[in-house]
């Protein structure tokens, strides 16, 4: 092993390529704040069934699940500038790549985690939302009021898991050139030929950054859970 791998060449590398964790990082945080906006609406549209939109969702989700996230990314950065220009006369060419990156990863999640949002709501009580329009709300309140409140409890595991998958995902944001943590870690590698090194540093602050994740999420949704004890 000492032939092919160094803890040398381990070492001198990471310093290099931790500093574009934060591009990953804010890549992951905007997408997923941005993405739990539109998952809520679309949540309640197809909750309440609102006509017309409840359709154009469905057929949003099912386009979107249907595609591979590389997919959706090449597309959004190749045929997104070329609409916007066939359609407003607009070059969006020179935009930052990480907003291409963006849109798509919040295209795709909102999807996925308007589902999860869905079926978190859809476990809420019919009482309670019986209650609400009891002593007077409107089904706008009751619904951001009372009812997704409430749903918050029964979203979080799967909610968590879809972050956990969402900071992984990005590892394809440098297929169109961002240089992120995975993009830093290849061209580092392809200059230095120590991609055992890199890529095992990078493997090592995934591991790490999904394992806190995950123990965060648990521990949120132990203490949600009513009388439940903390064990993460």
């Amino acid at each position: 092993m000492g032939k092919y791998f160094t803890w040398e060449g381990f070492f001198k590398a990471a310093p290099l390529i931790i500093k574009y964790l934060p591009v990953t990082l804010g890549i992951t945080f905007i997408t997923l704040g941005i993405a739990t906006v539109i998952a809520v609406l679309v949540a309640a549209i197809r909750v309440y069934k609102v006509p017309v939109l409840c359709g154009i969702c469905k057929g949003y989700l099912h386009i979107i699940r249907g595609l591979p996230y590389v997919v959706l990314l090449l597309l959004v950065y190749y045929f997104l500038p070329f609409l916007v220009f066939k359609l407003f006369g607009i070059d969006i060419n020179g935009w930052d790549k990480k907003v291409f990156v963006i849109i798509a990863f919040v295209i795709h999640e909102g999807a996925y985690i308007g589902e999860i949002f869905r079926a978190a709501v859809e476990a809420v009580p019919k009482l309670q939302q019986e209650a609400a329009y009891s002593v007077g709300l409107t089904q706008y309140q009751a619904f951001f009021r009372i009812i997704l409140p409430q749903s918050v409890k029964v979203a979080i595991p799967a909610y968590g898991a879809n972050f956990v998958e969402l900071f992984h995902n990005t590892a394809i944001t440098y297929m169109i050139g961002v240089m992120d943590f995975i993009g830093r870690a290849t061209s580092l590698g392809g200059a230095s030929f120590n991609y055992i090194e890199t890529y095992l540093f990078v493997a090592v602050v995934y591991a790490a950054i999904s394992i806190a994740i995950e123990f965060l999420f648990k521990y949120v949704d132990a203490r949600y859970q009513f009388g439940a004890k903390v064990k993460v």
